[in-house]
């Protein structure tokens, strides 16, 4: 098993929570380092072990690397904003949802998505890689790029690779709502007991 690095904190946590939480952040620069295909794999191998809706792991992830075709189709669908940071990035991840197998619909595809980028992005923590994760892509083009089945839907495009060192995750606020706009305890609306007179209003990657 790769060892973990040793992570620094930069997220302003007001509980205890692992290490790999507290130092997950989104860079928008990254060096010019190569992701190892065995660093990959562990990155895809937390994603494939996500828990979904009836064990139908409808998630698909197409990898694409810097210098090869598909890295450069794929950066092209993004926005302009996004293809300016985003082609620093040695790895281009395009995410998507299966809607619906041979069980039928799957109202959960993209429930089940988020799950198991979730666990991609801890374990790419855990590598010493960092992500950010795109909604600012055509997802049109996409589909037509990669000639995505009509069953499964673009969702998101995921830059992965080393931080720049540079990469100042401090650059902008780090902050998150207050637990009382998203935990009701015990019933809607009800504040937690350990919720702060005043918490972080204003989400941020």
């Amino acid at each position: 098993m790769p060892q973990t690095p040793s992570l620094l904190p930069v997220n302003p946590v007001e509980a205890p929570v692992h290490p790999l939480i507290a130092a997950r952040y989104s860079p928008t620069r990254y060096a010019d380092r190569e992701v190892p295909p065995e660093v990959l794999q562990r990155v895809l191998e937390a994603a494939r072990w996500a828990p979904s809706s009836y064990n139908r792991q409808p998630w698909y992830f197409l990898v694409t690397t810097r210098g090869h075709e598909g890295y450069t189709r794929l950066l092209r669908t993004l926005s302009p904003y996004n293809q300016k940071w985003a082609q620093s990035a040695p790895v281009l991840i395009l995410g998507c949802a299966q809607d619906e197998d041979d069980r039928g619909p799957n109202r959960y595809a993209e429930h089940d998505l988020g799950l198991a980028s979730a666990l991609l992005a801890l374990q790419a923590v855990a590598e010493g890689l960092a992500t950010r994760f795109m909604a600012g892509f055509d997802k049109d083009a996409a589909r037509q790029a990669f000639a995505v089945p009509a069953a499964y839907r673009p969702w998101t495009v995921i830059a992965l690779g080393y931080p720049a060192a540079d990469a100042d995750p401090h650059a902008k606020p780090r902050t998150r709502k207050a637990y009382a706009d998203f935990v009701g305890w015990n019933a809607w609306g009800a504040t937690p007991p350990f919720a702060p007179p005043q918490g972080n209003e204003t989400a941020a990657k």
